[in-house]
């Protein structure tokens, strides 16, 4: 029999479970409603341009109400179920299901995880905002609008507050099921539900309040130390407090170190007026840190990764001694229990009893003898020395604990928070170093300057990079292939001035366009009988790999009407044939059947296009090269040159050469633009229709800077152009060229922007002439996190020689960034190459500073790193070790071009098995070092001017 609700109550109005249903349904509607008032009321009319002005950024409406429409959604869905089953219960009707199956999905817990750890962020979010009139004008409206006068802070701390009640009402509803109903046992399960959600989420929250308040310690720890230290990071632990003597050439001075999760600071106690207050050395804890303790100034401080503990003989020889005394006692102790079994021997036992007596008197005596010997010093067993890697290179610092339990203390907890650290690094994949390999200078003086990898073609999915080098005189192109093996095929001077960039553009899309353009001899072929065949280019399957494909000799004509130069080309040529990732440009046959042209068309068909076989094979030429992908080269002297990705560089100079007013600064594809910045200030925009050549004539050109000031670096950020330009950064509107917002980097303005790159929501910028790289939110504009590699470096270059390593110290910058599969790869002025994994960043983030200590990489250059670039590498076309070991093929190169070390050649070939990924990366720059070599190399320094480019597998 089924009845609605409300007859249900007339019918039984006693019915107590019923009342609980009611209310769980009431409560509901009301959670409900609040959601939907947060939503409709709040975000949406914040978000909107009537409000717009309210919030100074439009990403802090979304961290205000972070996961609520989500939220809202999720209650919608089981309030309906729940009004379903309501309106028609019954005395067998299951509620506790339909509570499991809303409570138990993995969304709910992580939309519900996520909005408790933003909460406090979200409250202070809107009390920052709420001090504009404006502002507190808008809530007090929608507060008077709700019909029970609810205000934002009540309504928002609803979600926080909705699962612990579930847990009430189920346990309600428990108790007054019979235990034979059949939903007694749904129930169960649903409250189990619940109070797993409610677990997690609590969890959640504790973490994120606790997070709160180490951050708030380590803020504390701010105010009391002085000399500019920087601690607030939401990784970074305060451990404990310790009062020390550090000993500094023969000199005792008093010290407290401050040890962290991540970083040992020491510092000096400040004398107050009054007497003198010696540090407190108890445990503390965040919650019980002394704000109002003694106040220090710094003395140093070292990250805890780069610190050791020298094992001091005294330490080592009182560690012997109890481990001696331990065992002695031990087999006092073993002796007594054989002892004992002895007396229940029912056979004679004289002899055993002599010996275990006699054994029993010499472990005795050496034991006493143990204990006899007179203690060691206190002062050396509170002593501990610690090395550590710094910028001076292997500094020592000898600290003096109270007591030899204090220094028990420190050792463990410095041991505990170095495996820790430890642990959190394994779990990034390193990269797997390849190999070098050398490239001769054909002139003195030769640098890279830039490098990209080609696009693949229709008819060759392989890509080759080019790697531009020059001094100062002429620009030079050396061709990496990659295919059998990576290789530079040639060198080759392509301009008369260096060349600053190098970008790769795709080629049109619109196949549709071109094909209504191109006039092919079809062969004639009945309606009715469906043989029909798309476009096709042959060739890629042949015996020996040829494509092949009739070649005009009458250039592009808007490339000669641009810049026309005499040519010493071998276009003449009726036809070429080059096998794939020859560097040559593959010839392609356009057919449409297997029945060859000349039979199927008729004799009157060919005379009707005999007169116009040129005409066509000269459109369909042009038009083919507009399908194909380009290199455009930015230079010193104000051109672009622009290249087909399969043109032979060697023997054809550029299909299309631009001049501008100033040099090139930097080229960047994005949607069927090309964005090329000039020195003057400028930017100029290429732009073409699809499926049609470059409209290179008419380009748009407006000025964001000006010739002190120009646009150093551009890159493409959730279709947007964010605009290096001096010390700020310009984000452009591709489609209008307007700035729609701009902010600042520094506030030194002769610090530029030198690099810039992106990955998702996050951007990564250095400076000029600074070891900072920034990482910045896409969408709100936010400071994320600073990552300062000095450290890093630092500790690479301890087995440096001293003078080296100093002078690489003073003048440290980066100076190439690159993103390759959610990894930040940084190249440096010391020639080390540093790895970051990119942190995950969601329209939410606000800080980024748990990010992990860069790692570097054991091998560098010399020199400066002048470049990093990737190249993915088709999954079905691998490089050498499938047909042969690289190691082998290394070895027969650095046989021509020069003789390298047995240790170099065993790298390589243990490299062998490890490309088995798809992406490799490549850094170019001044000679080529092992820093992780733990003895001296004869060869080094042998090759510091030669250019190298290191290969990595991620």
């Amino acid at each position: 029999m089924v009845m609605t609700l409300s007859a249900c109550f007339i019918c039984c109005p006693q019915d107590i479970k019923l009342h609980i249903m009611q209310t769980l349904l009431e409560t509901e509607q009301s959670y409900v409603h609040s959601l939907e008032t947060l939503v409709k009321s709040y975000m949406r009319p914040l978000k909107s341009p009537e409000y717009s002005h309210l919030c100074s950024d439009p990403g802090m409406v979304d961290v205000m109400f972070y996961k609520l429409p989500e939220i809202l959604n999720c209650h919608e869905n089981f309030l309906q179920q729940l009004q379903m089953r309501i309106n028609h219960w019954h005395d067998t009707q299951k509620i506790g299901d339909i509570i499991s199956a809303s409570m138990a999905k993995q969304p709910v817990l992580d939309t519900y995880t996520a909005f408790t750890n933003n909460f406090n962020r979200a409250k202070e979010l809107i009390s920052k905002a709420s001090t504009k009139p404006a502002f507190f004008k808008f809530l007090e409206e929608r507060t008077k609008e709700h019909k029970e006068r609810l205000n934002l802070d009540d309504l928002i701390i609803q979600p926080i507050q909705r699962i612990p009640r579930y847990e009430l009402l189920l346990k309600e509803l428990i108790d007054n099921t019979p235990e034979d109903h059949p939903d007694q046992e749904s129930l169960q399960l649903a409250l189990n539900t619940v109070k797993t959600l409610a677990t997690a989420i609590d969890e959640s929250k504790n973490k994120a309040d606790l997070k709160v308040r180490d951050e708030q310690a380590l803020r504390d720890l701010e105010g009391m130390i002085d000399g500019h230290v920087a601690l607030v990071s939401p990784q970074r632990r305060f451990i404990r407090q310790y009062g020390v003597t550090e000993m500094q050439k023969g000199a005792r001075k008093d010290r407290c170190v401050f040890l962290f999760s991540d970083l040992i600071l020491c510092a000096s106690v400040k004398r107050r007026s009054g007497g003198i207050r010696r540090p407190s050395i108890s445990a503390l804890s965040p919650a019980t840190l002394p704000v109002e303790a003694c106040k220090y100034k710094l003395a140093w401080k070292l990250p805890v990764e780069d610190v050791e503990i020298v094992k001091s003989p005294a330490s080592t020889q009182q560690a012997n001694q109890e481990r001696d005394l331990g065992k002695l006692e031990e087999d006092l102790s073993i002796l007594s229990r054989i002892s004992g079994l002895t007396e229940t021997l029912s056979s004679p036992h004289q002899g055993l009893d002599e010996v275990l007596k006699e054994l029993t008197e010499t472990v005795s005596k050496r034991l006493a003898e143990m204990q006899a010997l007179p203690a060691l010093p206190t002062a050396l067993l509170s002593k501990v020395e610690l090395t550590a890697t710094t910028h001076e290179g292997i500094e020592s610092f000898v600290l003096l604990f109270q007591g030899q339990e204090a220094r028990q203390t420190f050792e463990n907890d410095f041991a505990e928070a170095k495996k820790k650290l430890a642990a959190r690094s394994k779990d990034h994949f390193p990269p797997v170093f390849l190999y070098p390999i050398p490239i001769m200078k054909t002139r003195s003086g030769m640098q890279f300057s830039c490098a990209a990898p080609s696009l693949g073609t229709m008819s060759n999915s392989l890509r080759d990079v080019w790697v531009c080098n020059s001094d100062g005189y002429v620009g030079q192109v050396c061709l990496l292939s990659l295919t059998p093996e990576p290789t530079v095929a040639f060198c080759i001077s392509v301009c008369s001035a260096r060349i600053l960039c190098i970008a790769p553009v795709p080629g049109a899309q619109d196949m549709h366009s071109i094909r209504g353009r191109v006039h092919l001899r079809v062969p004639k072929i009945p309606l009715d009988t469906g043989q029909t065949r798309p476009l096709q280019f042959l060739g890629e399957t042949t015996a020996n790999g040829r494509c092949i494909m009739p070649v005009s000799n009458t250039l592009n004509q808007q490339a000669s009407d641009i810049m026309p130069f005499d040519s010493d080309d071998s276009e003449d040529e009726d036809e070429v044939a080059m096998s794939p990732g020859s560097g040559m440009a593959p010839e392609i046959r356009l057919q449409v059947d297997d029945v060859p042209m000349e039979e199927a068309s008729s004799e009157e068909d060919l005379e009707r296009t005999s007169s116009s076989n040129n005409l066509e094979e000269m459109s369909s030429r042009e038009d083919l090269e507009v399908l194909q992908p380009t290199m455009w080269l930015g230079t010193e002297d104000g051109c672009i040159h622009i290249y087909q990705c399969t043109d032979n560089i060697r023997t054809r100079k550029s299909r299309t050469k631009i001049r501008h007013p100033a040099a090139v600064q930097c080229i960047l594809y994005l949607d069927n633009k090309v964005f090329v910045s000039l020195a003057n200030g400028d930017l100029t925009v290429y732009r073409r229709e699809p499926g049609h050549a470059w409209d290179t004539k008419n380009p748009l050109t407006v000025t964001l800077g000006s010739s002190t000031t120009p646009i150093s670096k551009m890159v493409s950020v959730c279709s947007k152009l964010w605009c290096g330009c001096q010390n700020n950064i310009l984000v452009v509107d591709p489609d209008t060229l307007n700035v729609e917002y701009q902010f600042s980097v520094s506030n030194d303005t002769q610090k530029t922007v030198h690099c810039i790159v992106s990955s998702g929501l996050g951007v990564w910028v250095s400076l000029q002439a600074t070891a900072v790289v920034r990482l910045y939110h896409a969408g709100t504009y936010e400071n994320l996190c600073d990552v300062d590699v000095t450290q890093t470096v630092y500790k690479m270059l301890a087995g440096s020689d001293a003078i080296i390593r100093q002078h690489k110290a003073a003048c440290l910058r980066i100076t190439a960034l690159l993103i390759c599969k959610e990894l930040l790869w940084v190249g440096t002025s010391a020639g080390v190459v540093l790895t970051l994994p990119h942190p995950k960043i969601t329209t939410a983030t606000t800080s980024a500073r748990d990010i992990s200590i860069p790692n570097g990489s054991g091998q560098g250059h010399t020199g400066h790193v002048r470049f990093l670039t990737a190249v993915d590498i088709p999954s079905g076309k691998p490089p050498a070790p499938v047909q042969r070991k690289i190691s082998e093929q290394v070895q027969d190169r650095t046989r021509e071009i020069q003789p390298l070390e047995r240790e170099q050649h065993q790298r390589r070939a243990s490299a062998t098995a490890a490309i088995v990924s798809n992406m490799m990366v490549i850094s170019g720059g001044d000679g080529y070092e092992d820093f992780s070599a733990t003895a001296p190399n004869e060869a080094a320094g042998k090759e510091d001017s030669t250019n190298h480019l290191l290969l990595w597998q991620v």
